[in-house]
């Protein structure tokens, strides 16, 4: 296994947890620019590599990696909250995340059960997975007309419902009667709500 982190006490400690570990091997680099060419020549099993590097980071180490060793095993490890990289495991991207706050015993859980070909996830992955479900239900059922697109994309300009009646040449009690209309169908409570929904959901 190949640990990638540019800060020497952290590479360091986190080197130490699997020296007692006779299974595996572990070598360090704190240089992110200096991996593809080293691997190269000595390809890895597994990878933990740091997300937030200076010089490149985890994200798209990762991505070089897999593009010349596609058997490459990837976890990132981060301080970072774990579960706003959670989309990348589903676009096998990586193989696993652990958070820099992982006790020793989980951190050499995964990367054995990574090592077997297994993956071992935090349980509200499963939160994520649902959520994620959701949207894509939700998306299938949800069909805009252009008034509703239209309304939609200035409300996310910051129209109010006045700008958006004279935009519209209607008068404002209809506008607020397709908002309502419109906030039931995307069911959500707000503006905000609206308009972040639709973005993720590709309507504007």
């Amino acid at each position: 296994m190949l640990i990638v982190d540019d800060h020497p006490i952290v590479l360091e400690g986190t080197k130490n947890l699997f020296q007692e570990n006779d299974d595996i091997i572990v070598d360090t680099e704190s240089d992110a620019t200096h991996v593809i060419q080293r691997i190269k020549n000595k390809p890895y099993d597994i990878y933990l590599i740091d997300i937030n590097m200076p010089l490149e980071n985890g994200i798209h180490l990762a991505r070089n990696i897999k593009a010349i060793q596609s058997n490459a095993s990837i976890i990132l490890y981060t301080g970072d909250d774990i579960t706003d990289y959670y989309p990348l495991i589903l676009e096998r991207k990586i193989e696993g995340i652990l958070a820099k706050t992982a006790s020793k015993e989980q951190i050499l859980r995964t990367v054995r059960a990574i090592a077997n070909g297994e993956i071992v996830l935090p349980q509200n992955f499963l939160d994520f997975l649902d959520n994620k479900f959701k949207l894509q239900d939700a998306k299938l059922d949800i069909h805009l007309n252009e008034k509703e697109k239209k309304i939609l994309r200035l409300i996310a300009e910051g129209h109010t419902n006045k700008a958006i009646a004279i935009e519209l040449n209607i008068p404002q009690r209809t506008t607020e009667r397709y908002l309502t209309q419109l906030f039931s169908l995307l069911n959500v409570d707000s503006r905000t709500d609206a308009v972040n929904l639709a973005e993720r959901m590709n309507l504007l």
